[in-house]
């Protein structure tokens, strides 16, 4: 260390620290290797490396002086966390790298080291509880990253010995850096994309010390920067926050700012940058994925100055801007995680009112209140239109797969085209009353979310992100895209009526004709086709050239191909990290989830996406009517909500993120062996003339996808096929006379033996719906 004090502001500064004047003497700091982590939601898997360990620096002399209370050159201490008492550290310890990282306690001393939890999971980021018990993440629930290799560790409490373990989080991510505030509540950040791409979104929420009450706080629709996390509240300043500002790829490290939710829960007012050098970009622009800078770890000591990590040195600062001093010099490795060691008062303690936790394994439930839907809605929604709502979960990834296998965007398993990244299901519908207002059961412990529905079974509005309840939990819920920071209902005002649906006992829900599982295309909406439209759709002559049979495709099947990837830039199913205009569907709205389609977060009209803007929602809705306004065809009402749900629900595939192919790419996709290579030899002797680098059978006209039932109607068969044999000679000329052709032929027969291999060995959408989900 060293104070370097040169101008009188820095000598004044040098001699309050020596006294104690900003009320301590003595840090704390972990010492470690720089952190380099390919994500903001990794550190806890990569990026590590051996060394350092704790430190107390005594700033009451001369000089500062650094004193080691435990060595962790064998290992890595991610975090530290100082007790209300000045005496107990909390911290997060890998005892070498092949380990997890765990949670100990240590005295200020060095003395009294004693293992907290004993699980194979990871166990970090953990925080004191004014009740005397912990919060700390964990990953011992098995879910991994959609678009990753890495698990996911959420919320959880425990006692101060690790007993009593309760799981706080629902998520099907990452949540970051949990703390208390003043008032009792977690702070903590939240990773999560429910229908939208996954950059922008690690935002900050809160919820109570029992698992109740989540509300996100700041950040849910902000596009810049991606990353807020290392919250901590700032004292005196009525709940104004002070968060790491960075990207979501990268090392977690970025600039400094204050957070103040008054301002609104995405307002750029509500977002001070106090390190300036480092571009935070704005909160509707962008992807927020370019910010860069050398901060972390901040600690506010008051409603003046805060403790930061400057790229491993530790310093003093204010809010103005105005003092930026050295105390500790980085060594061979960097300082982190300072905290004052002082005494502190107890956060508010909420005491939970939950019911006792039952022994059962089935599912628990809790209840939700919602006051009134078209709260948000007003003058693009009538009153009335809103009939119930569907509760709909993310269904969390179950397996780690290696990202090379990735398609449409980073997919693997893939579960869509590049809309939705999760599986849907829908565990069913509860009634919204004339007046808006709903009250009924949910599952608990469970990421859900609501689509409000009109009579026809169409979402008016999206959602957008999820919420939780503990089971025998009671949420309340004002409306639909309201600003739950700076609103207050009208059912609250003098001489508002009670809601009409709080007047009856909580509702439970109307389950799904299919039943309560992954939401599987092939099984659910596959039918509906071949009941209704495959006579004029089927594979000959197809009328409008849409094909709507259920033959399987490399990674889908024919129908879901043509309404939802045809056309679009999902057609190349490598596509990944493509910004620019979306190539939209004719037939579905679907919301496009790939990398540099961030600015899509903000497009949240009613009505923009799903079956309210789908021309096939248009269609079905209309009986598909002939020129002459006569309908060709008619669906009944359960039919078409059912593409309805299907639509909203952001056009998923598959209903599970499971696979039976999980080397496979994108751990889907099947195809005849040599298939590339058996088309690249003939298109090389017979196809050169016409068709240039021909490497993929993804480069030919009209073969983004490959049907594996019924090949001979792939259009690398039919097109150089001669009309008079049943191809459509699209080539100009009948390359293949007939379907003797022996080059013919030769493709023809390498789709033989994938019949037999699937009877083997069926991908996921060839088997029965209630075998997909495996959660």
């Amino acid at each position: 260390g060293g104070f370097q004090a040169v101008s009188k502001a820095e000598r004044d500064t040098s001699a309050r620290l020596r006294s104690g004047d900003f009320g301590f003497t003595k840090l704390l700091v972990t010492q470690r290797a720089r952190l380099t982590p390919s994500h903001v939601y990794t550190y806890h898997v990569e990026g590590n490396n051996p060394g350092g360990g704790l430190w107390v620096c005594d700033l009451s002399g001369a000089e500062p002086t650094l004193t080691k209370i435990l060595d962790s050159s064998s290992g890595q201490i991610l975090d530290a966390n100082l007790h209300y008492d000045g005496e107990t550290v909390l911290f997060s310890w890998k005892r070498t790298m092949k380990d997890p990282f765990q949670l100990f306690t240590i005295k200020i001393d060095g003395s009294g080291l004693t293992q907290i939890t004993d699980h194979k999971s990871n166990n970090f980021n953990a925080c004191w509880l004014p009740d005397g018990n912990i919060a700390h993440l964990s990953d011992r629930k098995p879910a991994y990253a959609y678009c990753w290799k890495t698990s996911t560790p959420v919320l959880y409490r425990s006692k101060p010995d690790g007993s009593d373990l309760v799981r706080l989080s629902a998520n099907y991510l990452n949540d970051f850096t949990p703390s208390v505030l003043s008032n009792g509540r977690i702070l903590y950040s939240r990773w999560e994309y429910v229908d939208r791409p996954a950059i922008p979104i690690q935002s900050l929420w809160t919820i109570n010390p029992d698992g109740t009450g989540l509300m996100g706080l700041y950040g849910n629709r902000s596009l810049s920067p991606a990353t807020f996390m290392d919250g901590r509240e700032i004292p005196g300043t009525n709940g104004k926050i002070l968060a790491v500002l960075t990207s979501h790829n990268g090392p977690c490290r970025g600039a400094i700012g204050i957070v103040d939710p008054s301002h609104g829960s995405n307002a750029q007012e509500g977002i001070k940058n106090l390190t300036p050098e480092v571009d935070i970009g704005r909160v509707d622009k962008g992807s927020g994925n370019r910010v860069r800078g050398p901060y972390l770890n901040p600690f506010p000591l008051d409603d003046q100055h805060y403790l930061v990590s400057k790229d491993g040195r530790i310093e003093l600062r204010d809010y103005a801007g105005k003092l930026a001093f050295p105390l500790i010099e980085k060594q061979e490795f960097g300082f982190y995680c300072p905290q004052p060691i002082r005494t502190r008062q107890t956060e508010r303690e909420l005491p939970s009112a939950l019911p006792t936790p039952s022994t059962s394994n089935e599912q628990a439930w809790g209840t939700m209140i919602m006051q009134n839907v078209y709260e948000g809605l007003e003058g693009a929604v009538a009153p009335g239109e809103i009939t119930k709502l569907a509760i709909v979960q993310e269904v969390e990834k179950p397996l780690a797969i290696d990202p090379a296998l990735r398609a449409f965007g980073f997919q693997f398993p893939v579960v869509s085209s590049g809309a939705t990244y999760a599986p849907k299901k829908i565990w069913g519908y509860a009634t919204v009353e004339k007046d808006g207002s709903a009250h009924f059961k949910v599952p608990a412990q469970e990421p859900i979310y609501f689509l409000p529905l009109d009579k026809k079974g169409r979402a008016v509005q999206r959602m957008r992100t999820f919420t939780h309840v503990m089971p025998g939990e009671v949420q309340g819920c004002i409306g639909c895209h309201t600003d739950h920071n700076a609103f207050t209902p009208k059912t609250a005002g003098p001489g508002a009526k009670r809601p009409t649906a709080m007047l009856r006992s909580a509702e439970e829900l109307t389950q799904p004709s299919w039943g309560v599982h992954g939401f599987s295309y092939a099984q659910l909406v596959q039918p509906i086709w071949d009941k209704h439209c495959s006579t004029c759709h089927g594979r000959e002559t197809p009328a409008g050239d849409l094909d709507l049979t259920g033959d399987k495709t490399d990674f889908f099947n024919v129908s879901y191909d043509n309404l939802v990837r045809r056309g679009t830039s999902a057609e190349d199913s490598a596509m990944s990290g493509k910004g620019g205009q979306f190539k939209t569907s004719a037939y579905t709205s679907w919301i496009p989830t790939y990398n540099g389609q961030e600015e899509n977060i903000l497009e949240v009209a009613p009505g923009r996406w799903g079956a309210k803007a789908s021309r096939l929602a248009t269609l079905i809705d209309t009986g598909h009517p002939d020129k002459h306004g006569k309908s060709r065809t008619t669906l009944s009402h359960a039919e078409k909500a059912r593409v309805y749900a299907w639509l909203d629900l952001n056009c998923p595939y598959y209903g599970s993120s499971d696979s039976n192919y999980r080397e496979n790419r994108g751990c889907r996709q099947i195809l005849p062996e040599k298939l590339n290579e058996t088309l690249a030899e003939i298109s090389e002797r017979r196809c050169a003339q016409c068709h240039k680098d021909v490497t993929e059978t993804q480069s030919l006209p009209n073969s983004f996808a490959v049907r594996l039932d019924n090949p001979r109607f792939n259009a690398f068969l039919r097109a150089p096929l001669a009309r008079s044999s049943g191809g459509t000679e699209a080539c100009g000329t009948a390359v293949f006379k007939s379907t003797a052709d022996s080059d013919y032929q030769k493709l023809l027969r390498l789709f033989d033996p994938l019949a037999d291999a699937l009877k083997k060995r069926p991908r996921m959408d060839m088997l029965p719906v209630d075998q997909q989900d495996r959660k």
